[in-house]
Formats: structure tokens, C-alpha cells, sequence
């Protein structure tokens, strides 16, 4: 009978052993780095938003751009920032997240102060299917929403695809659940602040 061997196991202890200190120290060592990223992805997105061009600028001058535009405001349940254009309050721009066909949907809307009309909307992370869902991310659909009006005259939502009553925007073709996942989550946070703000019951 074979004599058991406990060298095998203690190479594979002492490989996973380096190998896990290996990546904490990775991990350690770009953790600023990451959050750094994070925040000017974020920033950039906020700007976006806002309509206010961020193609070619490194981090440092987005972030100038950033702190010249908004202001961050903490309410008792939530943050959001107020977007300003020649010193003039132009948006208030808030983070919205939901549920999409593949998981979380996270993204930013902007309304205007009086909240008659959509600013701008951006998408900060989701995991929809590249080349169909995933067109979300594309311009076409994006720039769509600026300065649409928020009326619920003519249907129970402030914002519709077209062509039923009162569209305004066009779905993405071959992702239905993605499109109404996006609608939904725009029209359910539109509500909150409408209701947030003016205290409508």
C-alpha cells in the first residue's frame, strides 16, 4: 500500500498562502488608486449629465470641472447635487438605482429645479447584454431624454416610449425588458422626488 505523502498539501498551502498575500498586497496597494477612478468616472458622469464635455481631460481637470459645476447636498435620506451653469442653478441631479434583466441598475438623473423637465440621464453600472441591452450606454438613447418634458396628463407615467400616448422616447429594439427595467426606474424616482419636494400625497 501507497505510503500517504503530506508534501502535496503543504506545497498547496503554502502556494495559496503567497498567493493570497499576493493579491491583499494588490489589493492594499491600489485601493486609492481604485476609489480615485471611481470618483472621477462618477464625476464625469455628473457632468455628462449636466451636458458639459469631459472627452480628452485627465482626472485633475474633471475634477475642476466638477467642483466649478455642482454642489453636493445631504438630506435626511439621501445625496444629490445641484448642477449650476454662469452661476445659475440649472439641475438638480440625483442617483437612482433598480432592477434591470441581469441584475442592479445604477445611474444619475437630472431634473431642473422646478422639476417640469429632464436634464440629462447617465448610467454609472449595470450588467445588461452587450449589443442589446447594454446599448443603454449609447448616446443615441442617452441624449433622448434631454429637456423632455415630466406630464402625467396624458398616462400614469411621466415619461413614455414611443408610439403610445404621450412618448417621447424611443425603446431599444430587441431588449424589451431592459428599456421598460430603465423607464421604470426613471419614472419611480421622478415620483419620489415630485413627492420629496413638493410634500403631494
Amino acid at each position: 500500500m501507497k505510503k500517504f505523502s503530506f508534501r502535496p498539501v503543504i506545497f498547496m498551502i503554502i502556494v495559496t498562502v503567497i498567493y493570497t498575500g499576493v493579491l491583499a498586497t494588490i489589493n492594499e496597494v491600489t485601493k486609492d488608486r481604485v476609489l480615485s477612478n471611481k470618483e472621477v468616472k462618477k464625476q464625469s458622469a455628473l457632468l455628462y449629465v449636466l451636458d458639459i464635455p469631459t472627452k480628452g481631460k485627465n482626472p485633475s481637470e474633471i475634477n475642476k470641472l466638477f467642483n466649478s459645476h455642482f454642489k453636493v447636498v445631504e438630506s435626511e435620506n439621501d445625496i444629490y447635487y445641484e448642477g449650476y451653469k454662469d452661476n445659475s442653478l440649472v439641475a438638480n441631479i440625483y442617483p437612482v438605482q433598480g432592477n434591470a434583466l441581469w441584475g442592479s441598475l445604477e445611474g444619475l438623473i437630472g431634473l431642473t429645479p422646478d422639476l417640469n423637465k429632464i436634464v440629462g440621464i447617465e448610467f454609472l453600472s449595470h450588467n445588461e447584454t452587450p449589443g442589446l441591452g447594454g446599448r443603454i450606454d449609447e448616446d443615441w438613447f442617452k441624449e433622448q431624454f434631454r429637456e423632455v418634458l415630466i406630464s402625467k396628463e396624458v398616462s400614469r407615467d411621466y415619461i413614455n416610449y414611443k408610439p403610445n400616448m404621450g412618448g417621447t422616447v424611443d425603446s431599444i429594439s430587441g431588449a424589451t425588458v431592459t428599456s421598460n427595467s430603465v423607464l421604470n426606474i426613471i419614472n419611480e424616482n421622478i415620483e419620489k422626488v415630485i413627492l420629496g419636494k413638493r410634500g403631494d400625497k
